[in-house]
């Protein structure tokens, strides 16, 4: 199924028409065009099969994963876009994109915009607080853990990158699928955490490409990313 799509299609249902003096804010969105715990299930409760079977499967994928797999995920706590630079190359990064940085740093502080707010309602606790045999692999972050604010972050950085560079759309979205696996193999996350931050950062995508601000902001960014990365205009 394509989650980019029904995104798409539920975005039609929720966005009420934000006006285009809105989207002239600083942010891309205004905060209230978007109520995500409207949109996600609820999570799973602390006691239920599911959270237990999850449970076991952090520490399955924590003693299985290999010393490379936990150093990535360790280095996968840092949450932006260069973290999709080891697909596409050393040249996708903050100081050499003057024009493409503050447009990036907008797209990722929609994430934190709309994933606070539905972590405060779904409450869920960290899988270490629940099971203290579970060793994160960094210190446990104090917010909730459903839904997932990286997996969030990997799905719509994601999204927008694989528009300005669709050559590599595969590998983009891999590096986007281990971005957000990595959260649970860190211990901080459950699988069910990870499945609604994907959903979460689609549908978030969809939304900002149909802003004007963003549309407007887009071009310029595009245009510098791929004469940066050495690919033809588009």
């Amino acid at each position: 199924m394509n989650k980019f799509l029904l995104a798409v299609a539920v975005s039609g249902l929720l966005y009420g028409g934000a006006s285009q003096a809105q989207d002239a804010r600083p942010n891309f969105l205004p905060q209230d065009v978007l109520d995500l715990s409207a949109i996600l299930p609820p999570a799973p409760a602390n006691d239920s099969p599911v959270t237990k079977a999850e449970i076991a499967e952090i520490h399955r994928t924590q003693t299985e994963a290999s010393a490379a797999e936990k150093s990535q995920a360790k280095a996968d706590v840092e949450e932006d876009a260069y973290v999709f630079a080891n697909v596409l190359g050393p040249n996708f990064s903050a100081d050499k994109l003057p024009v493409a940085a503050p447009f990036l740093a907008l797209v990722e502080k929609a994430e934190s915009e709309f994933v606070n707010p539905a972590k405060k309602i779904f409450g869920r606790p960290r899988p270490p607080l629940l099971d203290t045999t579970i060793t994160p692999c960094d210190k446990l972050p104090a917010s909730g853990s459903y839904p997932s604010g990286h997996a969030t972050t990997g799905y719509l950085m994601a999204v927008v990158l694989s528009q300005i560079v669709p050559e590599k759309r595969d590998a983009i979205f891999a590096r986007a699928a281990e971005f957000a696996h990595n959260r649970v193999l860190c211990g901080v996350h459950y699988p069910s955490d990870i499945e609604a931050g994907k959903i979460r950062g689609t549908v978030i995508a969809a939304f900002l490409m149909d802003s004007p601000a963003f549309k407007t902001a887009f071009a310029p960014a595009k245009s510098e990313v791929r004469k940066v990365l050495g690919l033809p205009a588009q």
